[in-house]
């Protein structure tokens, strides 16, 4: 794995360019007057940078674009870099950095909030969320404001996180392809075995051809945790967490319920019940699968089943396809659970030489967090996809195209940080009314064996100096190469002493540290 640019700011000379780099210039230029609904008003237009935006935002002259300039006389402009796994985004924003052509605000990657903070580069939020953004403010629990001050060197909250209260993510399984192998759910381990059996050996698709794969998941051993949630051990996206074991904060890849996961995972692959390119599929690869009728069990996110942009376009090749999710399939011996992050990561930081435009920024983000931002999330616009009846909106399912829902969605899940339980009810209920009581059973059911991981919140300068173990590099090769049958599940012993001979053992101290810290809150 090529060592991420990022880990060389703490060196000498380019400490001090990107130092200088954070104060240099000014802020984009005064808002200039626009024209709105025939008449003339300052518009100012805020420079929003964050990862792909797939559909592309809708441009300034969208009826969208035109109704928040409307309401708030602020034009968010949305600027973009390929993700690359992290490192072509991580390029981007080095060198918007290094160069001062900083936007107003930007979503950061591989830890830049904390170089940020650290060198001043970052504009301190305590007093400007609560003048500007009070919708926002108030909608964040006070202990996940703790966990963003705990970060700081002062203790102060430099950026805004997501915020996530219920768990979307588990085991999704085609149910057609039960119905059509004879079997029910699976409710444990050799339930859940005899299924991918099934599905290996009994055409569930129905094609007449053997090409089904009863499970899979992506490169570097990612997207499979339903496999590792079985034993009890914390993952996140296929990332091993930290969690509470024995009354201390441990990296879960190191634990001994990682080693029975792993061997588990060994025997699937072995028998070709887990994908044999699993470990080759990129993110598209494994999606096309998916997308082609070939695989009968994967983890991903539960509104994947139902959105148009998700894997409902399965059904124009098969009709019949249909999903549905499931607890966490017991192993005798362990507590099994799928991992929540309420908080998932580091979602805005505005830059300190922007702090012209904070107000503007906060006040375009907290629109969201207000009725009639929320409103405009689920309905639409008045006189477009909804009317007013008797004091009530009256939703127009009809004149709702699955372009302007989509152009909605769009904006909104590229500005809001938060996935809201309550919410998405709504939205389901409104926009999927032949299924929303299906999805809602389902978020119930994975629900019902989540838990809120110890370590979430956990800041990424615990890793300090320690680049492999930050990345998961030797995790990924020994877990990799043991599944795949290269290496003997013996080897994940020689594991557990190089990590912690590599800096393991000092980043697990500085966990605890701030873990005590967060604690004491």
């Amino acid at each position: 794995m090529k060592r991420s640019r990022w880990r060389n700011w703490g060196r000498s000379g380019t400490v001090l360019a990107v130092a200088a780099s954070l104060f240099m210039g000014c802020s984009s230029a005064a808002p200039a007057p626009q024209k709105v609904d025939g008449g003339t008003k300052q518009v100012e237009k805020i420079r929003i940078f964050r990862g792909p935006i797939d559909p592309p935002m809708p441009d300034s002259n969208n009826k969208y674009t035109q109704y928040f300039i409307k309401q708030l006389g602020i034009e968010p402009v949305y600027e973009t870099a390929p993700w690359g796994g992290g490192a072509d985004y991580a390029q981007k924003l080095q060198t918007m950095i290094a160069s001062g052509d900083l936007p107003d605000i930007i979503r950061p990657v591989n830890g830049v909030e904390q170089t940020l903070i650290t060198q001043g580069g970052a504009l301190a939020l305590d007093d400007l969320l609560p003048k500007y953004a009070p919708n926002l403010w108030k909608y964040f629990p006070k202990e996940i404001w703790d966990i963003v001050r705990s970060t700081s060197p002062d203790g102060k909250i430099y950026y805004i996180p997501s915020l996530q209260n219920t768990n979307n993510r588990g085991l999704i399984i085609r149910t057609d392809w039960l119905k059509n192998v004879g079997l029910g759910l699976p409710e444990t381990q050799e339930q859940l075995v005899e299924m991918l059996r099934a599905f290996r050996d009994k055409d569930p698709n129905g094609n007449g051809k053997k090409d089904e794969i009863p499970t899979s998941g992506r490169e570097q051993g990612r997207w499979f945790d339903y496999i590792f949630a079985m034993y009890g051990v914390a993952m996140w996206e296929g990332y091993p967490e930290w969690d509470l074991i024995d009354g201390k904060l441990q990296y879960s890849g190191i634990q001994p319920n990682m080693k029975e996961a792993i061997k588990f995972a060994r025997d699937l692959y072995k028998e070709k019940l887990l994908d044999n390119e699993t470990f080759l599929n990129k993110q598209e690869v494994w999606t096309g699968k998916i997308l082609n009728d070939t695989v009968g069990a994967f983890f991903h996110i539960a509104d994947s089943t139902i959105t148009v942009g998700g894997y409902e376009g399965l059904r124009k090749k098969n009709p019949n396809a249909d999903f549905t999710m499931v607890p966490v399939p017991k192993v005798n011996g362990y507590n099994g659970f799928y991992s929540l992050k309420r908080f998932g990561f580091v979602e805005w930081v505005i830059p300190k030489k922007a702090e012209a435009k904070a107000a503007s920024v906060l006040k375009y983000l907290d629109y969201y967090y207000t009725p009639e931002g929320m409103d405009f999330n689920l309905y639409g616009l008045e006189n477009d996809s909804f009317v007013m009846d008797n004091g009530k909106k009256k939703y127009l399912p009809d004149k709702d195209t699955t372009e302007n829902w989509t152009q909605r969605k769009t904006i909104f899940s590229a500005s809001v940080s938060t996935f809201d339980y309550n919410s998405k009810v709504a939205e389901l209920t409104i926009k999927y009314p032949n299924r929303y009581k299906e999805m809602i059973e389902m978020y119930d059911r994975i629900n019902k064996t989540s838990k809120v991981i110890a370590g979430d919140g956990m800041p990424i300068s615990v890793y300090d100096g320690f680049a492999d173990i930050k990345t998961h590099k030797l995790y990924q090769q020994y877990m990799t190469n043991i599944i795949i049958g290269e290496w003997p599940i013996e080897k994940f012993d020689e594991f557990v002493k190089k990590w912690n001979e590599s800096g393991g053992a000092q980043v697990t101290k500085r966990a605890n540290e701030w873990y005590q810290k967060v604690s004491k809150k």
